[in-house]
């Protein structure tokens, strides 16, 4: 998934919980590499899903932030966002 620099400054100002990461990278590198077999896991009560291109975890109530975000953004005709791939 690749996220856009302005993506991420408006997920910073977002209102999202910050008491877990929005997004873990070098999955397969770590304690978290279970979670590539099953396609995602659950970090201190939040869900994320496993993106095998990237190699990275992403927080469930991030992917929906950011597929909201783009769709709002396409609506004002801001070009600036990528697509999101699942």
């Amino acid at each position: 998934m690749t996220i856009s620099k302005a993506e991420i400054e408006a997920l910073q100002l977002s209102k999202l919980d910050r008491a877990t990461p929005f997004l873990i990278a070098g999955v397969s590198r770590s304690q978290f590499s279970i979670a590539r077999h099953y396609g995602g896991c659950r970090i201190q009560g939040r869900n994320y899903s496993y993106l095998p291109l990237t190699d990275e975890l992403i927080r469930d109530d991030v992917v929906k932030w950011l597929a909201n975000y783009r769709k709002a953004q396409k609506k004002v005709g801001d070009g600036d966002t990528a697509q999101i791939c699942l």
